[in-house]
């Protein structure tokens, strides 16, 4: 449980400036009329030396050591937060709603929340000389006993249990359903055929764009990719693909993907999302913004690339290529995280704000699943859009959706994803600890209503992919060791572009690339990748 409580703390540990009139003594853990309690001197010496003294010897036996070790290890773990950043963090929405809800089980008294002794605490702890520590937190506490109900907290552990159990086994699953359905084809030699890892034969030229969004009062940043056509006897007409990056990142994470893709022939637009943005992000570390995402940013995003390929046909109208143009209305979408909620947005699925708002009421203790996936709180910012009025999300001119990393399972649930009709692609990582698998990317592909669908699964696979580290430092995120980012880019490179070449440019040829014998003809041992087309019960 250490990695998933590793993001909990680095989630709580974002607060405001309160000293302490006392300092913790004891941590008591209670379970109805039950009480114990341990001495936070004994945790501290077993933290620093592992000697366990006699207050803490009698629980000693209900532990293995294997455990014991894994406490000492989370109390003295550091957390790569300054008190600035934490300072900023909790005076979000986000960060407040977090707090919240940890305050209903580690409190200064039973029958108060811990909302403001843990907001405490966190400051003060993260402004010592070190590094952040559970340890620190402890003793900064503002009370003499820390109150913690341990009835949720084993409610935690065992949901946390049960969620990797479930993840375990859906991937297994995936695996072996994969293996099986490639063994049912007839074998393919890949070696006589295109490799799509690699760039195609078309040059390309980039341009930048500042487009001026009259509506929002923002610029949009793009950076365009258009192929170039040698003289043909008749126009041709150039497929448009638009590439939304993840919260946090901007276009210069996908800049290797726009070029492949060019490459092959499409034209590209990557854009910066200008409230969700790496800029964005590094105006909230610096104090200039208060809120690190507005809810508004959930209606922004589909409307910034509405926007987008409003102004790219008046540029085409302004400026006509006479031997290609761009082809605007069938246009593919390649989203990663937040940018493939953009993308399943764009496609049709609405967010369910009635569904939200019961469900992310932050004053309700809910231990389930979605205390284990970040990305929840999110997806919970799209319960205040009930205050915007007559939006439009949906754009009939996205014909094809390749989800990165998609979050949205309860943003747009089940009825929504049902909805969707065109060729959907989602790609998640048996690793990513931002937006589970199980729960934002396996589920939700089960969910989708079109015929076209592929599961593709990274085995190892992460969330950020180098795209957005400051928001993976933020939340916790671990990456392991044996991920390969650019093993993973060539996994997208090639998977996207068979992709889009199948369903945007409706070219048959590449239809056998999107099948397990080809994801396994391109894999590497240490990140196995699976794809499969509908999710079976497990025989």
């Amino acid at each position: 449980m250490l990695a998933s409580g590793l993001w909990l703390l680095s989630l709580v540990a974002l607060v405001m400036r309160s000293p302490p009139v006392v300092a913790a003594e004891k941590v008591a853990f209670w379970y109805g009329a039950l009480e114990f309690s341990i001495p936070v001197d004994s945790l501290e010496t077993y933290a620093k030396t592992g000697e366990i003294d006699d207050s803490l010897a009698v629980y000693d036996q209900y532990f293995s050591a294997q455990k014991l070790a894994r406490l000492r290890n989370t109390l003295v773990h550091p957390i790569d937060l300054d008190a600035v950043t934490v300072s900023r963090w909790l005076n979000t929405s986000l960060g407040e709603n977090i707090l919240k809800s940890l305050g209903q089980i580690i409190k200064p008294r039973v029958e108060q929340n811990g909302f403001y002794a843990l907001r405490s605490a966190l400051i003060l702890a993260a402004d010592s000389s070190h590094k952040l520590t559970l340890l620190d937190i402890l003793r900064q506490f503002p009370a003499e006993t820390i109150q913690v109900d341990a009835k949720s907290i084993l409610k935690l552990a065992s949901t946390y249990i049960e969620l990797k159990k479930d993840t375990h086994q859906a991937i297994s699953s995936i695996t072996q359903q994969a293996a099986r359905e490639a063994s049912r084809k007839p074998e393919i030699d890949f070696a006589q055929l295109p490799d799509l890892t690699q760039s195609g034969t078309f040059a390309f030229q980039q341009q930048t764009l500042a487009l001026e969004n009259q509506q929002s009062d923002l610029t949009l940043d793009v950076d365009f990719y258009r192929p170039m056509v040698e003289k043909v006897v008749k126009t041709v007409s150039i497929p448009v693909i638009i590439i939304s990056p993840g919260f946090g990142a901007d276009k210069s994470n996908f800049s290797y993907l726009g070029k492949h893709l060019a490459s092959h022939g499409f034209a590209v637009a990557i854009l910066n999302h200008p409230g969700s943005d790496r800029q964005n992000m590094q105006n909230f570390l610096t104090g200039r913004t208060k809120e690190l995402l507005e809810a508004a940013e959930l209606i922004n995003r589909p409307q910034d690339i509405s926007y987008l390929l409003d102004e790219l046909q008046r540029q085409e109208q302004r400026y006509p290529f006479p031997l290609a143009t761009l082809n605007l209305e069938q246009v593919g979408v390649i989203g990663h995280s937040l940018g493939a909620y953009t993308g399943l947005a764009l496609a049709g699925a609405k967010p369910k704000i009635e569904n939200l708002q019961q469900h992310c009421q932050g004053d309700r203790v809910q231990i389930n699943f979605d205390w284990f996936n970040p990305s929840q709180q999110l997806q919970c910012l799209a319960s205040q859009l009930s205050t915007y009025k007559n939006y439009q999300l949906v754009d009939q001119r996205i014909k094809a959706v390749f989800a990165i990393n998609p979050i949205g399972s309860n943003i747009f649930g089940e009825a929504e994803l049902n909805k969707l009709q065109i060729p959907v692609a989602f790609v998640a990582g048996s690793s990513d600890q931002i937006a589970p698998p199980l729960l934002e990317q396996i589920e939700p592909f089960s969910w989708l209503g079109s015929r076209d669908k592929y599961l593709l699964l990274i085995n190892q696979g992460t969330h950020t992919y180098g795209s957005s580290d400051t928001f993976a430092r933020l939340v916790g995120s671990t990456t392991d060791e044996s991920f390969n980012p650019q093993l993973a880019r060539e996994y997208f490179q090639a998977m996207s572009l068979a992709f889009m070449e199948t369903h945007l440019v409706n070219s048959p040829q590449y239809r056998s690339f999107l099948s397990n014998d080809y994801a396994e003809y391109i894999s590497h041992k240490s990140m196995q990748l699976d794809l499969i087309n509908s999710l079976l019960v497990s025989e």
